[in-house]
């Protein structure tokens, strides 16, 4: 008698089943998702319930800075600012010049000559924002005609880290512009 130690030709033999090599499809697809899902939403910017009051004369341009109280940087590519008439009139903007600045290592209330309070004054758009720190966000309003306007929260796109979103920022606005037509 013969004895074979071997295995013997079409034994048989355990295979490694297919779907199982499979499984991190569906794991990497949900992993993407989750990251996709966190760079679109950061914590939101801080707003404030209270709106800030601006009177300046025509053709004057005054700058408004804008205080917040958390330690955040981000990197903003755009504001967008909505106004509408105080009066519920209809909302001339002819000659209406609203631009937004950053102040860096300084900050202002109110004045028409940042340079003074900033060690400099760099446009918002395109510039990075130490929010809480040294910067400051600021508003500048110029107009040669008079006019009376509701300023909604600055709404801001931008970039902290991974993170992108554009959100409400700030207080809201009264503008109103004195004098005669320029």
């Amino acid at each position: 008698m013969q004895t074979d130690s071997g295995p013997a030709p079409g034994g048989l033999e355990v295979r490694r089943r297919r779907w199982t090599a499979w499984l991190w499809v569906p794991a990497l697809c949900v992993l993407v998702a989750v990251g996709l899902w966190w760079t679109g939403r950061p914590s939101p910017l801080p707003t404030s319930d209270r709106s800030i009051e601006v009177t300046v004369k025509t053709g004057q341009q005054v700058y408004v800075g804008v205080s917040v109280d958390v330690d955040r940087d981000i990197e903003i590519s755009g504001v967008e600012m909505e106004t509408t008439s105080s009066t519920g009139d209809p909302l001339t903007t002819e000659g209406l010049d609203l631009r937004t600045w950053i102040c860096r290592d300084g900050a202002i209330s109110q004045t028409t000559e940042p340079e003074r309070f900033c060690a400099d004054v760099l446009p918002a758009e395109g510039s990075s924002l130490h929010l809480g720190g040294a910067d400051q966000l600021m508003l500048s309003v110029d107009s040669s005609t008079p006019v009376d306007l509701h300023l909604d929260r600055l709404r801001i796109e931008y970039r902290e880290g991974l993170q992108r979103a554009t959100q409400d920022f700030g207080p809201t606005f009264d503008i109103a512009v004195l004098g005669e037509p320029g």
